[in-house]
Order: structure tokens, then C-alpha cells, then sequence
């Protein structure tokens, strides 16, 4: 082996370095990109509990709202207000439920007894007949109270809509409130509305399509035992 077959270590090294020199390096990484990305992880991070806590308040204000009641209708003896052409139905804080009656429009029985049973009112809601049971069940006086007071107002008068408050809690087990509403056709009060409330046994009474005395209660029933409310015609109340 002659000289030129022998490389000096500073030969070696040089071919080395030449031999790496020719290898593509990576380039550095970019910074500012790397630190772009780690923001928007960060927003889209962000932006999603807050989507959650958006969803969770949204939750809970639905929650309260129908715990209140504010989301529906008012539950069955909570308080309320029912409006129909014929009558108001006002159910009351302290669980009992006023009616006041628009004179010259007929009761609608079918929807008056749906409402009464609403606001926990047993109920039979006639128009152009009226229920009764013989004897008079006892306690109409706590169950029902009236607006102008009496038994009986058989004197129409001008402005006033006759109204009736009502305690359920109050009624005898077994009984149910008997509504009937007639338009009088012939007589002394012909043109007026008549209503008439009595307590009814609900396993015997019977039904009649002749109104009550205008002036006084149903057979069988006494001066504690009804209300008969005479309220005006079509038209203007006692008109």
C-alpha cells in the first residue's frame, strides 16, 4: 500500500461532513403556526363549555318555569282563570272557585262541568232541565255562597252579574253540585235567564225540564238548601 491508499483522520472527517451536507435536511419547525394552532384547540375548548353551560342554564330556567306553572296551564285546584261568552270560572289561592254568569248567554253545561271539575268540583251542569234529590242532601250553605246574597233573586238587576263561590272541600261525600240554567219563555219574567243551584245526591236524583219557581227553590229543598239567580235576557242585563 502506497501513500495515497492512507487518509489522514482531517481526511476523513471532511469526506463525512461532505456526505451529511448532501442529506435533505427538515426545516426548523414554523413557530408562529405551531402557536396559531394551539390557540384555536383552545377556542374551540372554550367554546364548547360555554355551549354547555349555555344548554345547563337554559335547563334550568326551563325547570323553574314549569315548576311555577309558567310553561302550561294551571294544574287542577291551583289557581286560574277560565274565560268562555257564558261564564268566568276564577279558581282561588285558598281552594275554593268563584263563578260569575254573562247575562243573556246560555250556559254551555258540557264546558261549565269540565271546568268545575277542573278546579275539583263534582258537578251536573244542565241547560233546560234541572236535577234534584229528595230529601236535600244537608251542608249547601258551607258549600256555596252567592253574589247579590239569598237564595233567591228573582228580581233582575241592571249591571250586575250574579256570581257564586264555591268550596269543594266543603261538599258532603256523595253529593255534587246540580247547575241549571233555563231561558224563560212564557210568565211574569219571560225574556229572563234563571240558574239554579242545588247539592244532589250522586246515586239518586232525577231531572226536570221544568224551571223552579223563580221566586222561590225546588221542591224538597229549603231556604238553606239552593241558590236560584234570575239574571237577565238577551241584551243588556234586566233588560
Amino acid at each position: 500500500m502506497n501513500i495515497h491508499d492512507e487518509m489522514s483522520d482531517n481526511e476523513v472527517l471532511r469526506a463525512t461532513s461532505d456526505s451529511l451536507s448532501a442529506i435533505p435536511m427538515a426545516s426548523p419547525p414554523d413557530v408562529e403556526a405551531i402557536m396559531a394552532r394551539g390557540r384555536a384547540r383552545r377556542r374551540r375548548r372554550l367554546s364548547a363549555v360555554a355551549g354547555l353551560s349555555v344548554a345547563g342554564v337554559a335547563a334550568g330556567i326551563a325547570l323553574a318555569l314549569g315548576l311555577t306553572g309558567v310553561l302550561g296551564s294551571a294544574p287542577p285546584g291551583g289557581q286560574g282563570t277560565i274565560r268562555t261568552a257564558a261564564f268566568t270560572l276564577v279558581s282561588n289561592s285558598n281552594g275554593t272557585a268563584t263563578l260569575t254568569i254573562s247575562p243573556g248567554e246560555l250556559l254551555d253545561p258540557a264546558a261549565l262541568q269540565s271546568d268545575l271539575t277542573q278546579y275539583g268540583i263534582p258537578a251536573k251542569v244542565t241547560t233546560g232541565s234541572f236535577c234534584t234529590s229528595d230529601p236535600a242532601p244537608a251542608g249547601f250553605s258551607q258549600v256555596v255562597s252567592s253574589y247579590p246574597a239569598g237564595e233567591s233573586t228573582a228580581t233582575p238587576q241592571n249591571g250586575v252579574q250574579p256570581t257564586i263561590t264555591i268550596d269543594p272541600a266543603a261538599m258532603p261525600a256523595g253529593t255534587e253540585l246540580s247547575v241549571g240554567d233555563f231561558q224563560l219563555s212564557s210568565g211574569e219574567y219571560s225574556g229572563q235567564q234563571q240558574a239554579d243551584f242545588v247539592l244532589i245526591d250522586t246515586s239518586s236524583y232525577t231531572c226536570s225540564s221544568t224551571p223552579p219557581d223563580p221566586n222561590g227553590l225546588p221542591d224538597g229543598y229549603g231556604p238553606s238548601d239552593g241558590i236560584g239567580l234570575l239574571y237577565g235576557g238577551p241584551g243588556p242585563a234586566g233588560s
